[in-house]
């Protein structure tokens, strides 16, 4: 439930600054959230979060069920990131079915999907700075720089390291922490 909620604060801290450059001022109820988020999350701080923010980054209509070109990239990108997660974790010797909060027997990558969602504004960031209006489908050339991604700087203590070396560093960082169960074993990446 800590790790959990550990996770759940920094999605929303990236989400806010996603959301900062778009629209400066906008991000303080997302960081709000992240301060009220308690073990486990039980208010679903992460919920009403994701709520205000696709609402303030896509307009008021947007819905993640629509069919169009932004949740297209959005699925997109996910889906490189997810998978990028359950190689590493797989690396490092954890089964990824196993999750912290997802538990869906169904899902082979639980624990990748708990993972990701400090992650997703990072391609977040990306979509609303390359949508227009007249885009319809995903192209190649929108993919390829979707998997790019996985090379773009974020922080964490240890400084600064494009996100596949930081998927890595918080996975190791997991496995320290299910063995001390120290919370400062887990550093999760910052935008």
């Amino acid at each position: 439930k800590r790790a959990w909620q550990s996770i759940v604060q920094q999605k929303l801290r990236n989400q806010a600054a996603c959301l900062d450059t778009v629209q400066p001022g906008a991000s303080d109820f997302l960081r709000e959230q992240a301060h009220r988020v308690a073990s486990g999350d039980p208010d679903n701080r992460e919920g009403s979060g994701a709520r205000y923010y696709f609402a303030a980054l896509f307009g008021s209509v947007f819905t993640r069920e629509q069919n169009n070109w932004i949740n297209s990239a959005l699925n997109y990108g996910y889906a490189i990131l997810r998978a990028a997660i359950a190689r590493s974790l797989v690396c490092h010797g954890f089964l990824p079915v196993f999750g912290l909060h997802h538990k869906n027997q169904l899902n082979a990558f639980n624990l990748a999907d708990d993972l990701i969602e400090p992650l997703r504004p990072i391609v977040d960031a990306w979509v609303v700075h390359h949508h227009d209006a007249f885009r319809t489908i995903l192209m190649s050339a929108d993919k390829a720089e979707l998997v790019r991604l996985l090379y773009v700087d974020v922080y964490v203590r240890r400084g600064k390291m494009n996100v596949l070396a930081a998927i890595d560093y918080l996975i190791e960082g997991l496995g320290r922490y299910c063995t001390t169960g120290e919370m400062s074993d887990l550093d999760w990446p910052a935008l």
